[in-house]
């Protein structure tokens, strides 16, 4: 995503940790190789540029993506930056994007360097530094609320938050929005997934670009056995996530429904069911 939109990272720096970022008109990635200047097992994820008008580097940033402790890869941390310094002769930082809390608390710690008392602390974003979007904001910055998405759309008022991003992401031209709203489907789980189907059936949501109004009307497109296929499966994957000892007897009601705007009906009362005696009664209803 942050290759697709490097201007996030400014943002990142700026919204999620309050680092002042200069004044810049565009942002580009840029070789992330460091050998030339370290030796060749110095790589890092992603280098991001900020460029003022006139096209000159105002401020270089190493993004490094950490999904488990690696203890040497930290302590190559303060060479990338030093590195791209002397590369760029700019102002240059690390920010470092943590897969879940533990990790982003391992590498905030500071990285003892040659130099005494100048230890060297990583700029670090985990999962609960990324802020949950309102649809309001979402439409003035729709990159930080597809961010938003991929964070917390699992979570608690996930949907909401997913929704008001792919609200958001109708603003931007059919290329970018196609790829936001992908990314947003692929890294949603199944239950929410199948909440989000039912959320954005026709009638009840209103579509705001062509390539959601497409995706959402294939199963009905590609013909009614299709579609019920995908609704009963959707609403079993809910249910087994929800109530893993689901009853056989509740599944066969399930794969027995033949009405689509039932099922998918059922798929949001069982979203929003408090505990399992309630699903199941649900169930039992169909």
């Amino acid at each position: 995503m942050l290759r697709a939109e490097p201007k996030l990272v400014a943002l990142l720096l700026e919204e999620v940790l309050g680092v002042a970022v200069p004044p810049f008109e565009g942002a580009e990635t840029s070789e992330a190789d460091f050998s030339q200047t370290l030796p060749a097992e110095f790589r890092a994820d992603l280098v991001v540029i900020l460029r003022d008008a006139e096209h000159a580097p105002v401020m270089a940033i190493v993004v490094e993506v950490q999904r488990k402790r690696d203890e040497a890869k930290r302590r190559a941390w303060p060479l990338y930056v030093a590195a791209l310094h002397a590369r760029m002769n700019t102002p240059c930082c690390l920010l470092v994007l943590a897969a879940n809390d533990g990790i982003a608390r391992w590498a905030s710690a500071a990285i003892t360097t040659l130099q005494p008392c100048s230890p060297f602390h990583p700029l670090v974003v985990g999962p609960s530094s990324v802020p949950r979007v309102s649809a309001e904001r979402a439409h003035r910055e729709p990159h930080l609320a597809v961010l938003s998405a991929l964070v917390h759309g699992d979570g608690p008022g996930g949907l909401d938050i997913v929704l008001a991003a792919i609200d958001a992401v109708t603003d931007m031209d059919e290329q970018r929005g196609r790829l936001f709203f992908d990314l947003i489907l692929a890294a949603l789980s199944a239950a929410t997934r199948a909440l989000l189907e039912a959320e954005m059936q026709p009638g009840k949501y209103e579509y705001k670009s062509d390539f959601a109004r497409k995706y959402f009307n294939a199963g009905r497109e590609e013909g009614r056995a299709e579609a019920l296929h995908a609704v009963r499966t959707s609403l079993l994957h809910l249910a087994m996530h929800r109530v893993p000892t689901l009853r056989d007897d509740l599944r066969q009601r399930i794969a027995s429904c033949s009405d689509v705007e039932r099922l998918s009906a059922t798929i949001v009362e069982v979203g929003r069911a408090t505990d399992a005696t309630a699903i199941e009664r649900l169930l039992g209803e169909l």
